[in-house]
Formats: structure tokens, sequence, C-alpha cells
């Protein structure tokens, strides 16, 4: 099995998907909302964009013209209201632009299939950047939530277990505190089978 590999743009704090977000398969993601923004370039200068943010734990999009034609297309309605909770699938096309080719996120102009294989929405962590992987019989998503609620913002196992440790050593000795994500000072898993299952159904509410 081949690692996976990060494209270098991860390693920046873009605030919004690009066609660097799409590593393998396509992308489907659910629209939560969409609205006009302030969004702030990477040369500083602010403008107001059509956004679109989703249900899934992601970044957010920047709709282009091209792409809201394609959503009014495949639901037939040219209403942002109506596309609320209608899935969209996302991929990585080349086009020209500029006088060169270069990459855009672009949306399929057909509804999603359930049946189709597609990627996992990848979960960058807060503090290194890197994509946030199951742990602990937890998956990615139950992983993100529950640090972002806990943080204000997606962590992976081991960011969140540094955090924690920052904590417990501003508190009392006699104080115990208790750590977010079970790993050791490695990011290793350090609990038995049982204390791991623990943890997974606690972010998964009780497994319910």
């Amino acid at each position: 099995m081949e690692p996976i590999k990060i494209h270098w743009k991860k390693l920046h704090s873009y605030e919004y998907l690009g066609a660097y977000s799409i590593e393998s398969a396509d992308l489907i993601l659910t629209i939560k909302g969409v609205k006009n923004e302030t969004v702030t370039g990477a040369d500083g200068k602010k403008e107001e964009c059509t956004v679109v943010r989703f249900v899934e734990p992601v970044k957010p999009m920047i709709l282009n013209v091209t792409n809201a034609k394609t959503i009014q297309k495949i639901y037939s309605t040219p209403y942002i209201d109506d596309w609320v909770g209608k899935k969209i699938q996302l991929y990585s096309a080349e086009i020209k632009a500029f006088g060169e080719l270069v990459d855009a996120l672009r949306i399929r102009p057909f509804k999603p299939k359930s049946v189709a294989p597609v990627q996992t929405a990848a979960i960058s962590c807060g503090d290194c950047k890197k994509n946030i992987t199951e742990f602990g019989g937890a998956s990615a998503e139950k992983i993100a939530g529950h640090t972002k609620k806990k943080y204000g913002m997606p962590l992976c196992a081991a960011c969140a277990q540094k955090r924690t440790g920052a904590v417990t050593e501003s508190v009392p000795a006699e104080t115990e505190e208790i750590t977010d994500i079970p790993v050791d000072s490695d990011g290793v898993v350090g609990l038995s089978e049982t204390e791991l299952k623990e943890f997974a159904d606690s972010t998964d509410g009780g497994g319910k």
C-alpha cells in the first residue's frame, strides 16, 4: 500500500477548498448553506465572494460562476435555498488560465451516486496540518468533531495529546487531568482494547 502523499499547499493555512484538496478520488459533500462573505486573498486584498459551507467537517468552498451554474443545472433550480441538503461531487480539472494550464476545483455535472467510490473527506489537523486519521477505533471524523468542540479546531490524536499535556502542567499536582486522546508521549496507543473501545464509544454518543 502506497503512503498518502501530501500536497505542498496543505502545509499552508488556506481557508478554502481548492484543487489541492482532491488527493485521489472525487470528493462528495453535502451543502449546508450558501452566502456572500468577505474573503481575504493571499495578497491581503478583501473582496465579497459567494461561499459554500458543508455539513461535513471540511473547509468551505468559494463558489465561482462556473460551479454555480453546474449546481443549478443538476438540481434544476437557481435558488440557493433549494441547494441546502443537496450533495455535489468535486474533482480536480486542468484548465487553461492566463496562458497556462492550472488545476481548478470543479463540480461534476450530475448528481452523486451513493455507490460511486469516493474519497473520504480529508480533514487537516489545525496544528501540524497533516490529515487526521482513524485512531483507537474512532474515525477521523469523530476525532475531528470531538477536538473541534474541545479546542475550537480539529486536531489529530498526537496534537490533542500535546495540548492536553500543556494544560496538565498548569494545574496543581493533586488535580487529575483527564486526557482527550488515549496516546502516550510518542503518539502511540497505550491503552487496553477495552479502554480504547470506551474512548471510541464516548466520541459516538455512547455507541448509539
